[in-house]
């Protein structure tokens, strides 16, 4: 896959659907509620808005694939097609004290190649080094070791567990919270290109 990171665009919208439409149950607990069209449309518009106004910055992971359009790739704006694989983002970004949370995702068939881990490794050094944000936190359920491994591969420390957290289908899990900040060390793993946004 030739994979890069790039700002969501509104006409990302039906492809962003279809990974909707295709989630398997790693990827249902990160995306809204709202599957359709209309809420994958809404989500990005959401998105592009806190962004616009300094609350969030976001991320498509995107493949430029090989040429051959399959009929549910986004058009980047240049006439290429590209099929969206996940998504790094910092959101609730705090200017006070210099924070913000990070999540990420993926569709199944980008998992175990490292590409969420290079894409967060970019995104980690936009916050810090272009938007000046100083620490960076995210949490994961203690089950779940993909999930776990990005952060570490991303340069992410645990600082703490935190019991039965959150609630899915009736079972509680703990969690565990790690951070990084602008003075650790970069992890000296490969990053994805960084498209600028138009």
């Amino acid at each position: 896959m030739n994979a890069i990171v790039r700002p969501w665009h509104s006409d990302d919208a039906g492809a962003l659907a279809e990974v909707f439409e295709r989630a398997d149950d790693a990827l249902l607990s990160n995306i809204p509620d709202d599957r359709t069209s209309t809420g994958a449309r809404a989500w990005i518009e959401t998105i592009t808005d806190a962004e616009a106004a300094g609350e969030l910055c976001a991320r498509a992971i995107v493949d430029d694939g090989d040429g051959v359009d399959d009929g549910d790739d986004a058009d980047d704006g240049d006439g290429s097609e590209q099929r969206i694989l996940g998504n790094v983002m910092a959101s609730g970004i705090e200017r006070r004290h210099s924070s913000a949370w990070i999540s990420y995702w993926s569709v199944a068939e980008a998992r175990g190649q490292g590409l969420v881990s290079a894409a967060l490794r970019s995104l980690v050094d936009l916050l810090h080094d272009d938007l000046g944000i100083y620490r960076l936190e995210l949490g994961y359920r203690v089950n779940n070791p993909a999930s776990a491994s990005v952060a570490k591969n991303a340069g992410f420390i645990v600082e703490g567990r935190e019991r039965e957290k959150l609630l899915y289908d009736g079972t509680r899990y703990d969690t565990e919270i790690c951070a990084r900040l602008s003075g650790d060390p970069r992890h000296p793993g490969p990053r994805l290109p960084m498209a600028a946004p138009h």
